[in-house]
């Protein structure tokens, strides 16, 4: 075997044995960190109710290597006021995350985030409604961000049809809370800007 045949088979050998190389799955060096600024809306649908987000931060990490990320959407909380027939006019305050996000950008972006979802300041025709420091649903909410134009290093938005689970540790006003808010068919859309 010439040296110069004998030398391409030797690396062949050294990188499928792995010896010397990061493998696919290995981190080549710390992660990569990106921040965007994040603006948006939800819309809940069971109350019919467009709450504009933002703006907020999502703080990005990339492995290099694997290509996959992790990071922290954070928003700030957001007040709404809905008519509820039997009820009257019920107002409070929904904070939504922060979100713990995760996934791919190998061959484009996908993932995933999870959010806690608290309600607080709770008025009912404006009177005060206490439920508590742990209001909130009782598993937090898991939204899939399907991108739609979103490029990472510079941002676009991601989109998201979720479901809110069912709230709990909201004292008295559980019933009324659970009859206002939870269900399927919620929407999600993020503008991300790189920052």
């Amino acid at each position: 075997m010439k040296w110069g045949t004998r030398a391409i088979a030797l690396t062949a050998a050294t990188v499928l044995g792995g010896a010397g190389f990061a493998g696919v799955a290995d981190a080549a060096g710390p992660p990569v960190y990106s921040r965007y600024t994040v603006t948006g809306g939800t819309h809940i649908a069971k109350p019919n109710a467009d709450l504009k987000l933002g703006p907020g931060q999502f703080d990005m990490y990339t492995l290099i290597g694997p290509y996959t990320f992790y990071g922290t959407i954070t928003l700030p909380p957001v007040k709404v006021t809905r008519s509820v027939p039997g009820v009257g006019t019920v107002s409070g305050t929904i904070t939504l995350g922060p979100g713990q996000a995760d996934g791919s950008v190998f061959g484009g972006f996908s993932g995933s985030a999870t959010w806690p979802v608290k309600v607080s300041d709770v008025r009912v025709d404006g009177a005060p409604y206490d439920v508590g420091a742990a209001c909130g649903t009782a598993e937090p909410v898991t939204t899939e961000l399907v991108p739609a134009g979103f490029v990472t290093g510079k941002g676009g938005r991601l989109n998201s049809t979720y479901t809110i689970g069912a709230f709990a540790n909201c004292g008295s006003a559980t019933a009324l809370v659970n009859a206002a808010v939870p269900g399927p068919g919620n929407t999600l859309a993020l503008d991300l800007t790189a920052a």
